[in-house]
């Protein structure tokens, strides 16, 4: 008899926040099934909300959204001699539909990643320098972070991007503790080269896919000059900055990890 897969996990995250040099550390595990940003497609080709440079749309993914969540939710991961389901998407690719369906937000494990706007900012700036305020995300992350845990009754687990970087193993560790996974540090490193999951974005995912493992993170300071030396990434920053500052109360540590996961798997009785 067939064995029940564990439920679909998600990290939540906002455009160049390091989150793809953590999916592919996710990747290297090797017992999970990714699904790269599928809720992409349902802003930028379903409902073609603003254009986007470098996306490579593949014809035969689903576009409307109750197609893409049902794409998730029957992902089979067994299929592929894999255990579990583990994508990483945008809220605001999504925001309108998500926050008003429950039976998906109670059928999935929901983990975040946050980085410091000035960077996320600028790196997304500079490859897109017609981002809009609503792509830039952290505003749309807190509000689907409130209401996961309206829903649910529990606050989702909050990875820092600077933690990540700096203590790659125990922020690793800590994560996998959350999500019932087990750990091996083998996922940290990885041979270069672009994976098939990233081919949609890969102008996007060149300098991720030329890494062999994590770099240490570097200070804001060049960063913040570029917001000041432009109004409107000033604008963006002092709009989205609440939000990650709130956000970032939340993260996750190798000392919380236990505790974190124990309240994130309690069921009432």
């Amino acid at each position: 008899m067939s064995t029940k897969s564990p439920r679909p996990a998600v990290l939540w995250v906002h455009p160049r926040s390091c989150s793809t040099a953590f999916e592919r550390v996710m990747m290297e595990r090797g017992d999970l099934k990714i699904l790269h940003e599928p809720f992409g497609y349902v802003y930028y080709v379903h409902e073609a909300r603003t254009e986007v440079p470098f996306f490579y749309v593949d014809p035969n993914h689903p576009t409307a959204c109750p197609d893409v969540r049902d794409m998730i939710l029957n992902t089979d991961p067994s299929a592929e001699g894999k255990t579990r389901t583990y994508f990483k998407d945008m809220p605001f690719h999504c925001f309108d539909h998500i926050m008003k369906d429950e039976d998906f937000i109670r059928s999935v494990d929901h983990t975040f990643l946050v980085r410091d706007p000035a960077k996320g900012i600028v790196s997304h700036y500079a490859i897109n320098n017609s981002v809009t305020r609503q792509e830039i995300g952290y505003d749309a992350q807190s509000r689907l972070f409130d209401r996961i845990l309206e829903v649910t009754g529990k606050a989702p687990a909050v990875v820092d991007a600077d933690d990540f970087q700096a203590d790659t193993e125990g922020v690793v560790a800590a994560y996998c503790q959350y999500l019932g996974l087990s750990f091996d540090e083998k996922c940290l490193t990885w041979q270069p080269g672009m994976v098939k999951e990233w081919e949609a974005w890969k102008e996007w995912h060149a300098e991720a896919a030329r890494s062999s493992g994590i770099r240490p993170p570097t200070s804001n300071e060049k960063q913040m000059k570029v917001i000041k030396e432009h109004p409107h990434l000033q604008e963006y920053y002092d709009y989205h900055l609440p939000f990650y500052q709130k956000l970032i109360k939340h993260k996750l540590t190798r000392e919380s990890a236990s505790a974190v996961f124990a309240a994130a798997h309690t069921t009432s009785s």
